[in-house]
């Protein structure tokens, strides 16, 4: 029996409790070591730590087991479920062994209007394409005044962004299936890029099997692109010297070539 039922739900409303086995954490997952390494290596030093739009708390949980005091901070409550989920599972896998890191807090918090709850930090992190879900150059000015007053002196903002190449070209104009594991969940992505708007409009159809039925839930994400440099531009006007602007390899970043389409910046607070 296949029953459909098309619903607009908010974003993250329905792609929370499938976001990880869809692979939508992929990406943060495999870079978040390059970023605390790449940190390390220009010197920086410190054990407190913002981990901004922390989704189901895959980074968050990592910079934790590296030692560092760590809050993640989403607006989604629940995408933090299912952060404190995967707390709970850890505990259950652990089976009384005893915890050698000091687990995350999560809180609740649009990074628009950002306050760190655990007063000045040593480093702020957005895993993901977190900033590409601002969507004006004033929002983005004031979400990064806002970080660089979280930060200590001398201390590391890192971030990455999708560019608008890859915006356009990378995800550009399709229908694709993301996801489908031929039982009982399959996520079509219909993504469309606008010119006028620099930005790209994902729409995600997520079908669940509820007992013998199908659930058809949908969700509309849209996604901003900024050029490099005016990221830059905004960072230094936000009180912060631009380290560096890289790949997702730690490599420099071309503007003209941009095979990853993505940047990611380093930058620190005066």
């Amino acid at each position: 029996m296949y029953e459909q039922l098309p619903f607009l739900v908010p974003p993250y409303f329905a792609l929370a409790e499938v976001y990880d086995h869809a692979g939508f954490s992929d990406f943060a997952r495999q870079i978040i070591s390059r970023y605390i390494s790449h940190a390390q290596s220009i010197d920086w030093a410190g054990r407190r730590v913002l981990d901004l739009g922390c989704g189901t708390g895959v980074t968050t949980w990592y910079i934790a087991q590296q030692g560092y005091r760590v809050v993640g901070i989403d607006s989604s409550a629940r995408m933090l479920a299912q952060a404190q989920l995967r707390g709970q599972i850890r505990s259950e896998e652990e089976q009384g062994e005893p915890q050698v890191f000091d687990p995350p807090t999560f809180v609740q918090m649009d990074i628009r209007q950002l306050e760190s709850p655990i007063g000045s930090v040593d480093m702020v992190l957005a895993v993901g394409g977190v900033l590409n879900a601002i969507q004006s150059l004033r929002e983005l000015e004031s979400a990064f005044t806002l970080v660089n007053g979280a930060l200590d002196e001398g201390k590391l903002f890192i971030f990455d962004i999708r560019t608008i190449r890859g915006l356009a070209v990378g995800l550009g104009n399709a229908d694709t299936i993301h996801f489908d594991n031929s039982f009982n969940l399959s996520i079509i992505a219909r993504s469309q890029f606008s010119y006028e708007t620099l930005s790209n409009t994902h729409h995600y159809m997520i079908f669940q099997q509820q007992g013998m039925a199908w659930q058809r839930q949908d969700e509309i994400h849209i996604e901003r692109g900024y050029p490099t440099q005016g990221v830059a531009a905004i960072l230094e006007r936000s009180g912060f010297e631009v380290r560096e602007i890289l790949t997702p390899e730690m490599e420099p970043f071309d503007a003209q070539a941009d095979p990853h389409g993505r940047a990611v910046f380093v930058a620190q607070k005066r």
